[in-house]
């Protein structure tokens, strides 16, 4: 697989590796906790930084839930609060999306017309665009602000190591995975991340008024 990526050579290969190995792990313990229960052992243990340029250098290509193809540099111009899914997911993704919910509902009005809110799947098999659109009617997500995206397997794993996200393909399909919700600034520079569930969303809701702010 090759990055299609502006990022320096050295960059694009720390990336690759990254993504490799977070895909790839799974000790004898990780394995124990099923599919999307499995995020305990995935948040654990040492995270490669996160890149200091903007992930809008990317030029992977994603499909929008309208079937709208572009790149991540479309979500420029205001702060995004993004994550990472699928839609069969049955524990962990709806508490993601949960989460990012009451964000939405406590940035308060003004605030919350200035942000975007964005979910990349994991599972390009099953998340066609139709479904993605289906899923956001089912979870109530205002498309005005909420943008759900698919792409080729090759891209999810480019995202994934951007984002610092570790996740792994089971046997039956389904995805064992990290739960970080991340900040970006209006050019794509990631300024603050939420590692698992069940934090203060004090930070995140800072870094996310701070970027409003530049």
């Amino acid at each position: 697989m090759v990055l299609r990526m502006k990022f320096p050579a050295g960059l694009r290969l720390g990336l690759l590796a990254v993504a490799i190995a977070g895909v790839l792990s799974g000790t004898a313990a990780s394995r124990a906790y099923a599919h999307e229960h499995d995020t305990m052992p995935m948040d654990q243990g040492p995270r490669a930084p996160v890149p200091t340029d903007s992930i809008y250098n990317s030029d992977a290509a994603w499909t929008d839930h309208d079937g709208k193809r572009v790149t991540l540099k479309s979500l420029g111009g205001k702060p995004q609060i993004v994550a990472m899914f699928y839609t069969t997911c049955q524990y962990v993704c709806p508490l993601i999306v949960d989460e990012m919910k009451h964000v939405e509902r406590e940035l308060g009005p003004e605030a919350r017309s200035q942000v975007g809110f964005a979910l990349f799947s994991f599972d390009p098999e099953r998340d066609s665009p139709s479904v993605l659109k289906a899923y956001a009617a089912k979870r109530d997500l205002d498309l005005q602000r909420w943008r759900l995206y698919t792409a080729n397997s090759g891209d999810v794993l480019e995202l994934a190591a951007l984002l610092g996200v570790r996740f792994r393909k089971e046997p039956d399909g389904e995805f064992s995975h990290s739960t970080i919700i991340t900040v970006l600034d209006r050019k794509g520079v990631i300024r603050y991340q939420m590692l698992g569930l069940n934090q203060d969303r004090g930070p995140l809701l800072k870094a996310v008024r701070a970027a409003l702010q530049n």
